[in-house]
This record gives structure tokens, sequence and C-alpha cells, in this order.
């Protein structure tokens, strides 16, 4: 577990150096009473068919052992397409003031309470939460860390005088791939996330294939927030073909995992 990113003061997605004094359609299509389509990947501010159009990931729910989603198997070419707009928003949107940033979290957070029901929901399916803890708990993670660093990124020293000779300046790293797991998904792409986008750093998610509806709703609460296109993507697939372009891709400044040992080696 990547605990680090639990305290935004200690969080990794800023740079230090040394500095001398001198934007849609839905993500989900209803096939049946039970079964939802999930077959688009959230690429550059908009909901885009995977290029592997005709292979899909089931998912199931954990209390019957039947099949009740689908979701996109992408690519690598819809991961490379992911991380190039992330690429391409970094400068704008690290260009941004902390306050511009904070405003786009509070959006994203605004946005979620309308999907936070339907993530409870999905939670008591797909990872077989009990009902009362997906909702008072499970649902209640993202807020929770919303919440908490909006009221402690303004104590963060961005800048830091060494003796009165030189500054240490802590700039964004780049573009972040994030890699989550199926237990606490919400969770580990909240403590990613929303640290990564306040320190300015683009984003893109590779969520667990296990329990990936949660993360596609979350996915909905951003785009509806007005979010800049290419600053948050998400591309749902598996480790094989999504997280090991996210983790050897060049454009990819940091990789943020939380895995197996197994993963965490290769």
């Amino acid at each position: 577990m990547l605990h680090f990113l639990h305290h935004f003061p200690r969080s990794g997605f800023a740079r230090t150096s040394l500095v001398l004094r001198s934007a849609s359609t839905k993500a989900s299509t209803p096939l049946a009473a039970a079964h939802l389509l999930y077959d688009k990947q959230y690429i550059n501010g908009k909901w885009v068919p995977s290029s592997n159009k005709d292979s899909f990931i089931d998912v199931t729910d954990s209390n019957t052992g039947e099949i009740f989603a689908t979701v996109a198997d992408g690519t690598a070419v819809d991961t490379e397409q992911a991380i190039i707009a992330a690429s391409n928003a970094f400068h704008s949107w690290s260009n941004l003031s902390l306050l511009e940033r904070k405003q786009y979290i509070q959006q994203i957070l605004e946005e979620y309470e309308k999907v936070k029901p339907d993530i409870a929901n999905s939670l008591t399916k797909e990872l077989g939460a009990p009902q009362e803890f997906a909702k008072n708990v499970h649902s209640e993670l993202y807020p929770f860390y919303s919440r908490q660093y909006l009221s402690i990124v303004d104590e963060y020293e961005w800048v830091e005088e060494l003796d009165d000779i030189a500054l240490v300046v802590k700039e964004p790293i780049g573009v972040v791939g994030a890699i989550t797991p199926w237990n606490w998904p919400l969770n580990q792409i909240a403590c990613k996330m929303i640290p990564a986008l306040l320190a300015g750093c683009t984003f893109v998610l590779k969520p667990s294939e296990v329990t990936p509806i949660n993360a596609y709703l979350l996915t909905e609460a951003v785009h509806a927030s007005g979010l800049p296109p290419g600053v948050f993507n998400m591309v749902c697939g598996t480790g094989p073909k999504v997280g090991e372009v996210l983790a050897t891709h060049p454009l990819v400044d940091m990789v943020s995992f939380t895995g197996s040992t197994e993963v965490g080696k290769r």
C-alpha cells in the first residue's frame, strides 16, 4: 500500500528542484434490466469506443456469481492515446493557479454526490460489500479524501528557503499513471487522483477490471464537472494490456501502483 499518498504534504506528485537565488456521451448502455455494457474509454474529455471493439471483460456480481456488467477490454493503443492526451494537457493544467485547481476538485465532488447512491449499489455487487457498509463507508471515501486534501493543500510549502542562499521549488512531476486494486477500489483511486490533480499533474487511471464500475461512475462525475480535456483519463483493461503500457511509457513521469507483490516486482 502506498501510504505516502494519504498525506498530501508528503505526496510524491511534486518534483523537487533546487533553484539558486538570481471534454459527450454516457459511459454505459443498458442491455437488460440486470446487465450493463460499459464499452467506452474516457480519453481527452470524451467517452470513446475502445480500439478493441470485439473484446470485453465480464464483471461478476459477488453475491450471486452471475455476470451483471460488461466493460471495455482496453488495449495498448487506448492507453497510449490516454497518455498522450494527459501529456498534452499537462502544461495548461499545471499553469493554473492552485485556487483554480481546487475549484475543479470541488466541482467533481459536487457531481460525485449525484452518483454516490449508484456507486454504493455497484460496490455491493462488484465488490460484494454489505449494503450499509457500501453506503456508509466505501461510497463516502471519495468525499472524505476530497475534503481532507482541499482543507490541507493551502498549508503545503511549495517553495522552501534554505539558509538564505537557495530555494527548493516543488513542481508537478507531469503525467501520473495510476493502477488501482479490486479491494477498497474507490479509496485507492481517491488517494491517488485528488493529490495528483491538486499538485498540477495530469492523470491516467487503470482501475481493476474486477471492480471497474465504481470507476466508470466516478469518471461520469469528472466529465460532468467540466474538468479540462486530458487532465483525467481512464482506460479499463487488464494489466498485461493496459498496466504494462502505463508502467513503461516514456511520457508517464510517475506510476502510482497498489497491488500484488508479483505485479509490483514486474
